[in-house]
């Protein structure tokens, strides 16, 4: 009798955990991080997911590249799903045995060194401290959305594109052309997917932990830098009198 109910107790536990890790799997499916924001990524026996956590201090413009590319197979099944789960009219037409391929635009982080340098500033101190204890800590450096057609000519003719904070906690983009400045705001494009970015641990000349690089896909840290800051070796120097 006792192990049916312990049995019974353990069936209503583990039910319980599903429909709980099914609720959080379907929130983060309705949710995406902004581009610049850290997260933190999660893997688990259950499923993976990510959270926005925080929102580093980009005192300067973020260089963006803006690039129009055709939907494929992979890219519009991430985008139906997300309208579909988001109970949103899905207005894109896709066949993949035509020629035409409608569009949707990728914008990502071009300047990473300067971000580097901007995460290592000392208005961020709060956030390397913070993302400095575990290495699923990562960058959004990419992010795919929609937008309306009167809006795509205005991004495909830009010379050149920057990201700015509007002063409220949201984010902007300055599409700079020949003849004209246009300023978007992330809120008015439909986000449906993104990518993330790994840093790359070091020390400065004080022996001071610092972010050395941030990683593009594929790559590697340089040699003698680290994914995990655990790892960099840091001894603090004696000054000699």
């Amino acid at each position: 009798m006792k192990n049916g109910s312990y049995i019974f107790i353990f069936l209503s536990v583990l039910l319980t955990a599903c429909g709980t890790y099914k609720s959080e799997q379907q929130a983060a499916k309705l949710t995406f991080p902004e581009l610049g924001s850290i997260i933190h990524t999660n893997e688990d026996l259950w499923y993976a997911s990510s959270e926005q956590i925080g929102k580093p201090i980009w005192v300067e413009p973020l260089v963006i590249k803006a690039r129009q590319l055709p939907f494929n197979k992979t890219s519009y099944t991430t985008y139906a799903n997300y309208m579909a789960n988001a109970s949103k009219i899905n207005g894109i037409p896709y066949v993949d045995t035509l020629p035409y391929k409608p569009k949707y635009l990728r914008l990502q982080l071009l300047n990473k060194i300067d971000a580097t340098k901007q995460l290592n500033g000392q208005e961020n101190t709060n956030v390397r401290a913070y993302i400095e204890n575990d290495d699923a800590y990562k960058l959004v450096t990419r992010i795919d959305i929609t937008v309306t057609d009167a809006m795509m000519p205005k991004f495909i003719e830009a010379s050149t594109v920057h990201m700015l904070e509007d002063g409220k906690g949201g984010k902007y983009l300055v599409l700079t052309s020949k003849e004209q400045e246009v300023k978007v705001s992330l809120s008015e494009v439909q986000i449906f997917d993104y990518g993330y970015s790994s840093f790359c641990w070091g020390e400065d000349r004080y022996h001071n932990k610092q972010l050395e690089a941030i990683l593009g896909e594929n790559e590697k840290c340089p040699k003698g830098t680290y994914k995990k800051a655990s790892k960099v070796k840091s001894e603090k120097s004696f000054i000699k009198i």
